[in-house]
């Protein structure tokens, strides 16, 4: 404790320092998965649900197939929306002390490690001016891992207080179990504590365990842990991998030095590097892997020849592969993340400081030349974390930033696509959604993405052919095809009358395939029966749309089209009182006051024709002689 208590300005200095260089990111929005886990997780709403974010895996999502075990970091997003609802400020405020409290515990641990509280200072800089730590502190979905390398960093400078030679004391006991625990629900790179632990006795102390009670403990964390999170690893490793384990290891092989490049020159930062994936199945030994590996052994080698005199470099190394570990192991979507360097970066700081030391104690002009090195390194990193920080400031921002640096990548050019069309610039959206699918044509979001901003415009198949595309890519997506019915419903308005009837059975298929999937949708009812009508056949679409009317019964839309059917039945006085439900449910749709109008003229009630066609806001359409049904859904 002394050594964390000991220099109140130090300790002032080093919370000071990292909030300095983030506050321009205190109104940085939501980004990427920040809308599925935060925004559009109603589950984050209230407090009173923060119970069940500890047993069901699904509360972490709007989507299902996102679900994760990170409770306690779903109940710091609820906290921060107790607080702040969805203004930012709250959020990235908790992550900016949340990573000052980090620098805080580099600087304790690398000044005990180190026996130097200089050292300890100078690793606490490097680390909270780090400019490759400002995607985990930007990125509000990134908490995890802010969380997760927090209580990694306590439970061992915890650990490193325990007296020598000596048995953990209760109180050590429930402080590193209980930081362990608090890891584990916040990410799973906290599993890493105990091998971090075993390799500081090992490495830097040269001793064996003694405490087998402790490390007992602990591995009964992680084995509860793992049974927790076992059906999530067995997808992810075994029966739903998105690479094959010789490819994951290849990469990674590469990935371990290019980490390494970022963190010590940390240019050309990016939410989405161009790092390619080693295709193992027809290059077992490709010249870029191979030289990862032997790099990594060249630096396994240094660490275990120099570990007698210099135990530290090999420790710090430990420290940095074993953090890398999780990620590494364990196939994931994306191949690199800045993010997942949190943990590795003070470990990288540590090194650096210790080499720093070892530079000025070769006499004063060595310390000269090392401490004017270290003041300008610091700047730089100061203003690259400043610099990034103002990328993240907006989607097209980010983006953008990404596609100029990463120009093969595909998903850069899409979430470009997604910033522009939020500003209404379709046709910018449409080229670069374009750009995507030339760099990735297996792109399924972007076909469909593509195909939706293409609907209405001539050539018509050209939303018809991309949303073909994607379904063929994801047939287990009902929003795609959905969007597919849209576009042939689209190019049926737009063909002669007697060339509609095959797009429209081709829409009608789609329809019924996104209904399949989604059952309980009441959009796609009304579209399945208004599809129906077009084709002629009211008497099947009025069984859709009263299944529509059951699941939204205040949706006037629904009423509409049960009104149109009974009129194509010629069930007169059945299609007025639907119509009239309509506008009682909205009494703003024009479209039932037109329909109301026509079919009360036709009865000879003009006064109520003449007050409905009043009601109605735009000019009356040509009848049709059935009525006017609603707009697709």
């Amino acid at each position: 404790m002394r050594s964390l208590l000991d220099g109140r300005g130090v300790r002032i200095l080093l919370l000071l320092v990292p909030l300095a260089a983030y506050v321009n990111s205190i109104s940085n929005p939501f980004h990427y998965d920040d809308f599925h886990s935060i925004v559009d997780n109603e589950h984050i709403r209230s407090l009173a649900n923060v119970p069940s974010f500890f047993v069901d895996p699904g509360t972490f999502s709007s989507v299902p197939d996102n679900a994760m075990y990170r409770p306690l970091l779903l109940a710091s997003y609820a906290l921060n929306y107790a607080i702040s609802g969805y203004d930012v400020w709250s959020y990235h405020l908790a992550a900016m002390l949340m990573h000052a409290a980090s620098t805080l515990l580099v600087f304790a641990i690398g000044s005990r490690l180190l026996g130097d509280r200089a050292g300890g200072l100078l690793a606490a800089l490097l680390f909270g001016l780090h400019p490759v730590n400002s995607e985990s502190v930007n990125y509000i979905s990134s908490r995890s891992e802010l969380a997760g390398g927090l209580f990694v960093l306590v439970g061992f400078w915890a650990f490193l207080l325990r007296p020598p030679e000596r048995r953990l004391p209760p109180a050590g006991l429930v402080l590193i179990g209980g930081s362990y625990a608090a890891g584990l629900l916040s990410k799973s790179v906290a599993i890493v504590l105990p091998a971090i632990l075993l390799a500081h006795e090992l490495i830097v102390s040269r001793r064996r365990p003694s405490d087998g009670r402790f490390y007992g403990i602990l591995a009964a964390l992680a084995v509860g842990y793992l049974a927790v999170v076992g059906r999530f690893l067995h997808k992810a490793v075994a029966s739903e991998p998105v690479r094959s384990y010789a490819e994951q290891l290849f990469s990674q092989g590469k990935a371990m030095v290019f980490y390494l490049k970022l963190l010590a020159w940390p240019a050309g930062l990016n939410v989405d590097h161009q790092f390619q994936l080693s295709n193992s199945a027809l290059k077992p030994f490709d010249p870029a892997a191979a030289g990862a590996l032997l790099f990594g052994l060249s630096l396994l080698f240094f660490c275990w020849y120099h570990r007698r005199r210099h135990p530290l470099p090999g420790f710090f190394l430990a420290v940095a592969l074993l953090a890398l570990a999780p990620a590494s192991l364990v196939p994931l979507n994306v191949l690199v993340n800045e993010h997942r360097l949190y943990l590795a970066s003070a470990a990288f700081a540590w090194l650096v400081a210790y080499v720093v030391l070892r530079v000025v104690a070769a006499g004063p002009r060595w310390r000269l030349i090392g401490i004017a090195v270290m003041v300008v390194a610091l700047l730089g990193l100061a203003g690259g974390t400043v610099a990034r920080n103002r990328v993240w400031a907006s989607h097209h921002a980010l983006w953008s930033d990404a596609a100029d640096k990463a120009p093969l990548m595909a998903r850069p050019h899409f979430y470009v696509a997604e910033a522009l069309a939020e500003r209404g610039d379709d046709e910018g959206a449409i080229a670069a959604l374009e750009r995507a699918i030339r760099n990735d044509p297996g792109f399924a979001a972007a076909h469909g993405r593509l195909g939706e901003l293409l609907l209405g415009r001539a050539p018509a198949h050209q939303a018809v052919d991309h949303l073909n595309r994607a379904v063929r890519l994801e047939p287990d997506d009902p929003g795609l095809w959905r969007l597919l019915g849209d576009s042939y419903r689209h190019r049926a308005l737009q063909a002669l009358p007697g060339e509609r009837e095959q797009d429209w059975n081709d829409g009608l298929i789609a329809y019924q395939r996104a209904l399949q999937l989604r059952p309980e949708e009441a959009g796609l009812y009304n579209n399945v029966g208004v599809i129906l009508q077009e084709l002629g056949r009211p008497k099947e679409a009025m069984a859709y749309h009263l299944r529509a009317a059951t699941l939204e019964p205040l949706d006037a839309r629904a009423q509409i089209n049960i009104g149109a059917a009974h009129w194509m039945l010629g069930a007169v006085d059945e299609a007025i009182a639907a119509f009239e439900d309509a506008v009682e449910i909205d009494p703003a749709s024009s479209m039932a006051w037109h329909n109301l109008a026509t079919l009360y003229s036709r009865a000879g009630m003009t006064g109520k024709a003449r007050a409905a066609l009043q009601r109605a806001s735009v000019p009356a359409r040509v009848d049709t002689g059935h009525g006017e049904v609603s707009e697709i859904d």
